[in-house]
């Protein structure tokens, strides 16, 4: 082991005498599960998620025109990837050559729901109408006008997987109810405006009362459930789709490895603002770390909220320096699935070099995003005679790398 990395235990130390678990494991040998592990990752960037649409918010304050926007990202960005894309995933949810129309499209979301973590049942799904009710939604401390967007990533698959189909019914995505407006579930219905008429609406509309609101099917909270079928022995930890499609608990991991929760929504529409010069960058990126920031020291501000971090890591008793915000962003990366080498992990330094494309899903803003709610929790967490910042001129574009250490800033 490097001078400058403390001493650690192999990750085999054991395999010869004891059975090996899936789990992340902290610098201090604490190990987490699999399965708490994607519920970490899933609300860590559902938080940061949330702490980015409040810079959204700021950058565009009227509602409507902020919904409206989103709305218009997520179709544009759905539709080119499904239509991309799109023949690999209907192949994948076993969509067969006779089906026509968009209502095959629901697969998708399903699917994605419960990968992350979004558990709940199909409650219809034929030509005409689908619908799909959620007991759990990590995304719901995010804001309302995430949820409208959600629709329109419905909607925009939907068509591009119709538009390899024989032509067909076209149905159009409804928000009914939604855990982040107070609702105790999430529900979308989707329905056929031929066969279900509806006056017409804007896009970010796509919320509310449905023409179909008499066949909704309400489950009792007696009877919903709180993890997704592959962590349910009911469910021989299988999921399963009505067209058979089958997938194992490694399909969290994938989805959980391609999704900054709904940071997903809210950077593609930033993007789209600056194209079209809606936004200036300069900007953009003095709200986005001054939220973030915010954000990270507001994390472990409470001085419980340290002493919980240090139980949850295992943190040795005495040690108050850069490590514990290192072990912090390692159990991160680690259930996020996000490479990175440690070059420094000692009482005077830290640093990481991270795969700057993995951790970002390639949101280039997203990179900033994290460094300013790092920095924040390591003011905090450890206290404020450390700071965390990026070193771009070490290392090449395609990566990140942070060092935490003691500093003196007269600005900060």
């Amino acid at each position: 082991m490097s001078k400058k990395i403390d001493e650690r235990l192999p990750k085999d130390t054991g395999k010869k005498v004891r059975e090996s678990y899936a789990a992340i494991r902290s610098p201090w040998d604490k190990l987490i599960s699999y399965k708490d592990a994607m519920h970490y990752v899933s609300r860590y960037n559902s938080v940061l998620s949330a702490a980015c649409m409040q810079a959204l918010r700021i950058l565009v304050p009227d509602y409507k025109e902020r919904a409206q926007y989103m709305c218009e990202a997520a179709y544009q960005r759905l539709y080119y990837i499904q239509t991309n894309y799109g023949a690999y995933a209907m192949d994948q949810h076993n969509v067969h050559p006779f089906c026509r129309g968009s209502f095959v499209g629901a697969l998708t979301g399903d699917a994605g729901d419960e990968g992350l973590l979004m558990c709940g049942r199909v409650q219809d799904f034929g030509t005409y109408r689908a619908e799909k009710e959620l007991d759990v939604c990590d995304w719901d401390i995010v804001g309302s006008e995430l949820c409208r967007a959600t629709t329109q990533s419905l909607e925009a698959s939907s068509t591009a997987w119709s538009e390899k189909l024989r032509p067909g019914t076209k149905l159009e995505f409804h928000m009914v109810e939604a855990r982040g407006c107070g609702d105790r579930h999430c529900r979308i219905v989707a329905e056929s405006r031929d066969k279900y008429p509806m006056p017409a609406h804007e896009q970010w509309e796509c919320f509310g009362p449905v023409a179909t609101e008499d066949q909704i099917k309400y489950t009792q909270e007696e009877d919903t459930v709180k993890e997704s079928m592959v962590f349910r022995e009911e469910c021989d930890y299988t999921f399963s789709n009505g067209t058979n499609m089958e997938q194992d608990d490694s399909s969290v991991s994938e989805m959980m490895s391609h999704s900054n929760a709904a940071c997903l929504y809210i950077f593609p529409t930033i993007d789209y603002l600056l194209r079209q010069g809606k936004l200036e960058e300069k900007t953009v990126d003095h709200v986005l770390r001054c939220v973030c920031e915010a954000a990270g020291k507001a994390a472990f501000g409470e001085y419980y909220a340290k002493e919980a971090q240090r139980a949850w890591l295992g943190v040795p008793a005495g040690l108050e320096d850069g490590r514990l915000m290192g072990g912090h962003i390692e159990m991160f990366l680690q259930a996020f699935g996000v490479p990175y080498e440690t070059e420094a992990f000692n009482s005077e330094e830290v640093i990481y070099v991270i795969d700057r494309g993995k951790l970002t899903c390639h949101a280039a803003k997203m990179g900033d995003a994290y460094v300013a709610y790092w920095y924040g929790m390591t003011r905090t967490l450890v206290n404020a005679q450390w700071f965390l910042w990026e070193e771009k001129e070490k290392v090449s574009e395609d990566k990140l790398r942070i060092k935490i250490a003691r500093k003196i800033d007269k600005f900060c």
